[in-house]
C-alpha cells in the first residue's frame, strides 16, 4: 500500500496517478480509479471533470465509492482511491452514528488490497483548530486514520508545492513513481 498526502493543489493527485500507471505497466495490471467524491455543487463537478480529463490518456476503470467500499473487493488491478478526506466527510455526514464501522471496513479493505492499493488524502492538520466541534472531530478522525495508514503502508509520501517528500519506504520506492 502506498499512502500519499498533501494540501490542496499540492501535486498529490498527479503523483498518485503516475505511481498507479507505472505500477500497472510494470505488473501488467489494469488501472482502477476509486472515486469518493459526490458532485454536490458546480465547483465539485468541475474538479471531478478536471480529474477525469487528466486520466483520459490512460485506460482507467472508474468505480464510484462515495460511501460503501465493498465493490473494491471484487476488482483486480492497481487501485487508486481518491480521496480519504472526502470519503471520511461523506460517511460522517451520512452515517453520523455508525461512522466507526465504516472506518473499520476501510482498514480491512486496505489490509486486504495492500499489494495493489494507492491511497490519496488531504493534509488538514496543519490548519488552525476549528471552533466547531464537528470540524474538530473530523480532523481528529482523519489524523488518526492518517497515522494508521502510514503505519500500515509500504511507502508514504507528502506532496508540498509540487515536490514529493518520502516519509516511509525503501529509497527505490520513489523510482517507479
Amino acid at each position: 500500500m502506498i499512502f500519499i498526502s498533501g494540501g490542496v493543489r499540492s501535486g498529490k493527485s498527479a503523483f498518485a496517478e503516475t505511481c498507479a500507471q507505472s505500477l500497472a505497466e510494470r505488473y501488467q495490471q489494469p488501472l482502477i480509479y476509486a472515486a469518493t467524491a459526490v458532485a454536490f455543487d458546480e465547483e465539485m463537478q468541475q474538479r471531478i471533470q478536471r480529474h477525469q480529463y487528466d486520466r483520459a490518456t490512460h485506460q482507467w476503470q472508474t468505480i464510484e465509492v462515495p460511501y460503501h467500499l465493498q465493490p473494491l473487493y471484487d476488482v483486480d488491478g492497481i487501485i487508486l482511491l481518491e480521496c480519504v478526506t472526502t470519503w471520511v466527510s461523506n460517511i460522517l455526514y451520512k452515517y453520523p452514528t455508525t461512522w466507526h464501522d465504516y472506518i473499520e471496513q476501510f482498514k480491512k479493505l486496505c489490509l486486504h488490497k495492500k499489494e495493489t492499493l494507492i491511497i490519496v488524502s488531504n493534509e488538514l492538520l496543519h490548519e488552525v483548530p476549528s471552533k466547531y466541534a464537528e470540524t474538530e472531530q473530523y480532523r481528529q478522525i482523519l489524523g488518526k486514520l492518517h497515522q494508521w495508514l502510514v503505519q500500515e503502508s509500504d511507502a508514504a509520501y507528502a506532496c508540498t508545492f509540487g515536490h514529493i517528500h518520502q516519509w516511509k519506504g525503501a529509497p527505490t520506492c520513489k523510482d517507479f513513481c
